[in-house]
């Protein structure tokens, strides 16, 4: 009698679904690595880009400045 009231076990998961979300999650974990980089680029970039075009070797006496005076 203890057979019948008995619940039935699970079944294993599938290999495949576990290799699948695997997969998955290498991927994503590299998506957000690649965002990352991707706004560190930017914000260094913001912070370095001004900076390189005002000390600029185009400049005459870049790190003075313009001395001249207006009227």
């Amino acid at each position: 009698m203890g057979g019948l009231i008995k619940t039935p076990s699970m079944p294993a998961p599938d290999p495949e679904i576990a290799k699948a979300q695997e997969r998955q999650e290498a991927r994503v974990d590299e998506q957000e690595r690649t965002k990352t980089a991707q706004i560190a680029a930017r914000r260094r970039a913001r912070q370095i880009g001004g900076r390189r075009l005002l000390l600029s070797s185009a400049r005459e006496n870049a790190e003075k400045g313009i001395q001249e005076t207006l009227g």
